[in-house]
């Protein structure tokens, strides 16, 4: 029989005022601080400073560090379940020295320093306005903490912030997840948007059954965004949205703020998976950004590159179509420049002259401003027309849609050793993704679009990452991204904060080699 996707009933027209985040402030950590110093400052809980700061970790806090604080409200204000006679409560009450002391006849800065076994520069700075070796019979002076006192009391700052952190750790039973996508609820005359939309839930659905087949309790909510006017705002005043652990989607730009918002707002991992707005985890700090930025995406193409061929011969060869590459290659070349490396530039039109720029014994690299195909066809065909020997090898450096190419493109992509970035790359060769083709044709009875990415991939990869994440740490996911690893089949996944109050970006791209031996190298 033939498994279809469920589609949740159509929703009701109203027009929802969306609720405001209370005004939180910014504090920049200064040397010394730390999370519960801070929080006595402002007056709050620890519990609450780590609530505004997902991820926050006092072992990696910095001096010029900027955290969020948050407005000071009943809630944030007292410790829930903090008796008076606690250590917390006692160290809260420690006065900034540890005692006075009233200088006797001949006592000096050297002899009274000894006594309390601190240094004389501890001595000092706790008094400035003594002099060395000048102290005054029947003066009162502040006696600093030792050493070891203060390492103490520092590590009892750390182990009562860390008891902190645990409490707020929840593990949960079951997942509760609200997929948000703009679906196509008849099937017939499907768009193709819709279409990918659909796929991504289905690949989200099998990632959903293989982790469930594992022990793990999950439950899908599963909202269209388009299914009415001001449906987002509708979809958010359900009550049983403020229980999820995982929201996905949406994918409209101009509904990822409400629903980002309204996550940070109720404490849930909020995933965006297509937009790839530089600013978008921006004050979103429960937020996950899947697609990687353009901006973030070059720069490590332009690092990559130059580990990869600072002493290659690099050639740039502006193929004569519409570039829709131009921010790229000037942003390339600058980059090149500042790293002291050269490089030609030659006109297709004239690639006659080409043949003066090649070097012999070196790796010759060019890179053609375009990565359609037609241009790549065009480059590989005056490329056959100079006849080269082994003594001057090449290769090819483009763009992510090479991957799309198939048969005689793909041949020539191994031929000149070609080479291309990209944030995401399904390798159809590889045995776990012929698994899961082999399972979406099963379950659904149909293949993915054949789009750019591939959307069920996608859809399986979310999933399986995220879920599988708030079932091994529960609410701690946040700080425990770096010892998580997960095998893609399409999108790696390399989440960093942008800064303290940010969400999470995901800055992990792919260099593919197609190599001359005929196999394909991912790194």
């Amino acid at each position: 029989m033939k498994r279809t996707v469920l589609f949740l009933a159509t929703f009701i027209v109203v027009l929802a005022i969306g609720a405001q985040l209370p005004s939180s402030q910014k504090h920049e950590v200064q040397s010394g601080e730390t999370l519960y110093s801070i929080a006595r400052h402002y007056e709050i809980s620890v519990a609450a400073l780590l609530q505004s700061n997902p991820g926050l970790q006092a072992e990696h806090m910095m001096a010029g560090q900027t955290i969020v604080i948050p407005a000071q409200t009943q809630e944030t204000i007292s410790e829930p379940n903090e008796p008076t006679n606690s250590p917390t409560q006692k160290l809260k009450e420690r006065p900034k020295y540890k005692t006075t002391h009233e200088v006797k006849r001949k006592e000096t800065v050297y002899s009274v320093s000894r006594l309390y076994g601190i240094s004389e520069t501890q001595l000092l700075e706790a008094n400035p306005e003594i002099k060395k070796n000048k102290l005054k019979k029947g003066t009162t002076i502040n006696i600093p903490y030792t050493d070891a006192e203060n390492q103490q009391y520092q590590q009892e700052l750390k182990r009562l912030e860390e008891e902190a952190r645990k409490a707020l750790i929840k593990k949960y039973s079951t997942i509760r997840v609200a997929v948000i996508l703009p679906f196509a609820v008849k099937e017939e005359n499907m768009t193709q948007e819709a279409q990918k939309m659909t796929n991504l839930y289905q690949g989200f659905l099998l990632a959903v059954d293989s982790l469930k087949q594992h022990g793990c309790s999950v439950e899908i909510h599963a909202y269209d965004e388009l299914s009415g006017f001001a449906a987002i705002d509708e979809i958010l005043r359900k009550p049983e949205m403020k229980s999820m652990q995982l929201i996905v989607g949406p994918v409209r730009q101009a509904n990822i703020a409400s629903v980002a918002n309204f996550a940070h707002t109720n404490k849930i991992a909020h995933v965006v998976p297509l937009s790839n707005d530089i600013n978008l985890v921006n004050e979103h700090p429960t937020t996950f950004q899947v697609n990687v930025p353009y901006a973030l995406v070059y720069n490590q193409v332009y690092n990559r590159f130059c580990i990869d061929h600072k002493k290659d011969n690099v050639i740039f060869v502006h193929m004569g179509e519409r570039d829709d590459n131009v921010n790229y290659l000037s942003g390339f070349k600058e980059f090149l420049r500042g790293q002291a490396i050269a490089y030609n530039e030659v006109n297709a039109s004239e690639f006659s002259h080409i043949g003066t720029m090649l070097k012999p014994g070196v790796r010759n690299v060019l890179v053609p401003s375009s990565g359609s195909s037609s241009a790549f066809n065009t480059l590989c065909n005056k490329l056959e027309t100079l006849e080269l020997t082994s003594e001057y090898p090449l290769q090819l450096f483009g763009y992510p849609e090479w991957q799309t190419f198939s048969g005689r493109y793909e041949t020539l992509l191994t031929k000149y050793n070609c080479q291309f970035f990209t944030a995401f790359y399904s390798n159809a060769n590889k045995h776990r993704t012929q698994l899961f083709n082999s399972r979406f044709r099963r379950w659904f009875q149909q293949e993915q679009y054949n789009g750019l990415p591939r959307y069920g991939e996608l859809g399986y990869d979310i999933g399986a990452y995220f879920i599988k994440g708030l079932n091994d740490f529960g609410s701690a996911l946040y700080e425990n991204l770096h010892n998580y690893s997960y095998l893609s089949l399409q999108f790696p996944f390399n989440f960093e904060k942008k800064n303290t109050w940010s969400g999470y970006q995901n800055k992990s791209i792919l260099i593919v080699t197609y190599r001359n031996d005929g196999t394909i190298a991912v790194r």
